[in-house]
């Protein structure tokens, strides 16, 4: 059993994240919040620990991993605190409020062979893996187009906004396609809540694409749909919830060729929900499996800090390109 600590286990550590893990070998062994928090989350969980200050938890209980949802600010400084402490970190995106910042981190987790996975779990969902599948597939051919859009309800704040939700659909462009250069940005704001983006990029790989991504939707109703183009043939991700790959017809004249035929029609897959299971549309327990297996084998998971840089860098090009540039931390 790995020790697990967790910082910060309000919202959606509470409702969400904690539940994921009861599948793998985890053992609670301390929680770190406010005092309410903490006793909320205690009469819920089974706990054996709360601290108020996370330092004395990563010293008193020395957890193999930690799930870090510490306050936006803080991110960075919690999961350094955790990995010189020698534990492993599941973080609240984006972990980094600057390239500097991540930087830091890969250099610490060199040091110390223990990673920062951030939870950009879009690369564990099980559509975007199937797209990912079709797109890195011969048949699909060279990704020549990509189309995204990405929509939320009202956000807290700007800057909030693009470095904790507009970096997912950043990270789903590299994840399918590969690096990405981005080339163009229009924005448009409404008022401190409501804003949002057009953003155009080309792929090392030579494919153009479009990523718009706004909070000025209402978050009720499906906000997210990603279209890959490759040769003759496209796949597409609904809302999280579906895949459809469209493939080319094959021509039919008589009633003896009205059958699926195999590599031609299109396919769609939609998960069937007739039967009680566990089933998750967002990827959260693949995330904690992958991670686990890492830590239990000594491997690097693959979206750990030298990767995500990556993708942090293209949000600091993304607030260039809107002129909202902030100072390097």
């Amino acid at each position: 059993m790995l020790k697990l600590g967790i910082i910060g286990c309000s919202k959606f550590v509470y409702d969400f994240i904690y539940d994921c893990t009861k599948r793998y070998p985890l053992s609670l062994v301390g929680i770190c919040d406010s005092k309410p928090n903490a006793e909320a989350f205690r009469a819920r969980y089974q706990c054996p620990d709360v601290f108020e200050d996370y330092k004395e938890m990563l010293e008193q209980t020395r957890p193999d991993l930690v799930i870090s949802f510490p306050n936006y600010e803080d991110q960075h400084e919690v999961a350094r605190d955790c990995l010189l402490a020698g534990a492993h970190v599941l973080s609240e995106r984006p972990v980094c409020l600057s390239s500097n910042q991540a930087r830091d981190l890969v250099e610490i987790e060199r040091q110390t062979h223990r990673y920062v996975m951030a939870r950009l779990n879009r690369r564990f969902t099980p559509s975007y893996v199937m797209a990912k599948n079709v797109v890195a597939g011969p048949e699909f051919g060279r990704p020549t187009m990509y189309l995204a859009k990405y929509h939320a309800s009202a956000y807290e704040s700007e800057e909030i906004f693009i470095w904790n939700h507009a970096v997912h659909h950043l990270d789903v462009a590299r994840y399918l396609l590969g690096d990405i250069i981005l080339l163009h940005a229009e924005r448009i704001y409404v008022d401190p809540r409501r804003f949002g983006y057009n953003i155009s990029f080309r792929s090392e790989g030579g494919c153009i694409g479009v990523i718009q991504t706004s909070s000025l939707q209402c978050g009720e109703y499906p906000m997210e749909r990603v279209e890959v183009t490759g040769h003759l043939r496209n796949v597409i991700v609904d809302n999280i919830r579906s895949v459809q790959y469209n493939r080319p017809a094959p021509k039919r004249e008589t009633l003896d060729e009205m059958s699926f035929i195999e590599g031609g029609d299109t396919l769609v897959w939609t998960p069937n929900f007739a039967q009680l299971n566990n089933f998750t549309f967002y990827g959260f327990e693949n995330m904690f499996e992958h991670l686990v297996q890492c830590i239990s084998s000594g491997q690097k998971p693959t979206l750990h800090m030298g990767d995500t840089i990556k993708t942090l860098e293209l949000v600091e090009r993304l607030c260039e390109l809107a002129g909202m540039e902030r100072d390097k931390l």
